[in-house]
């Protein structure tokens, strides 16, 4: 799973190009109300044509996030990893969002080996972020200049 970059995010568009030409399949987090758990819809191929993400395609979901019209939905379950936005992280791979806890309960649902991999811009990575009990920390944090392995995928 990834997103659709918006205010600043890094953009998964290579990754998003690669794994579609790969024949992966691939989705993106649809919020469906703002009290939803974010919900994978399929992004079907001609959404992602040469390097582009086509948002003549989208629509803003609830939380103003740009994704496909078509709201195919994905298992949770089936996922295998799920590539996540952040303000910041740190390098135990706490993440810091907007404050709505989107991605905090959606990745809470997941199982404990789908890989959560955050990214950042490394002048976003700081030592250390405050954490409440329901944050989901990431297995990786990777940057432009390194990856970084955090959290443990031990069940």
């Amino acid at each position: 799973m990834i997103y659709v970059p918006i205010r600043g995010e890094i953009d998964p568009i290579t990754l998003a190009s690669w794994a579609i030409s790969a024949d992966w399949d691939l989705c993106i987090g649809w919020g469906s109300s703002r009290s939803a758990v974010l919900q994978p819809v399929g992004v079907q191929p001609e959404f992602i044509v040469g390097g582009t993400w086509h948002r003549d395609q989208c629509e803003p979901d609830a939380w103003d996030m740009p994704v496909p019209r078509a709201h195919a939905p994905v298992r949770a379950a089936s996922l295998t990893a799920v590539i996540v936005p952040g303000l910041a992280f740190d390098r135990r791979g706490q993440r810091l969002g907007r404050g709505a806890g989107v991605y905090d309960r959606f990745l809470s649902t997941l199982a404990p080996h789908t890989l959560r991999i955050g990214v950042i811009p490394d002048a976003q990575l700081v030592e250390a972020l405050p954490t409440e009990p329901h944050d989901v920390p990431m297995h990786f944090v990777v940057t432009e200049k390194q990856v970084i392995p955090a959290a443990s995928l031990a069940p």
